[in-house]
């Protein structure tokens, strides 16, 4: 089993972890691992300094995805900016029962 990390990890983590390079499938699918990964950790975060660290996880790996595949954070927004006028926001906290 693989897990993506930060490209530091390598120079601070001890001498019995093995790293590889990935193949662009492989990284793309690890990226996406990543953003489960880290979505589920800003779900568990317990104080707002805690969220704060992971939503900046979060960021990093979708920027990594964006770059990946891209897409720039300005085209990303215009597709966001759509679907607030199409569908609305977040923001009145309604939620559908399923």
């Amino acid at each position: 089993m693989k897990k993506l990390v930060r490209d530091k990890i390598p120079d601070i983590a001890n001498e019995n972890v093995s790293f590889d390079i990935l193949s662009n499938d492989d990284y793309r699918t690890l990226l996406r691992e990543k953003l489960v990964e880290e979505a589920n950790e800003v779900k568990e975060s317990s104080s707002r300094a805690n969220l704060v660290e992971e939503l900046g996880d979060l960021e990093e790996v979708l920027r990594a995805i964006l770059t990946d595949a891209s897409i720039t954070y300005e085209e990303m927004d215009s597709i966001r900016q759509s679907k607030i006028i199409q569908h609305g926001k977040f923001e009145n906290k309604i939620a559908m029962s399923i």
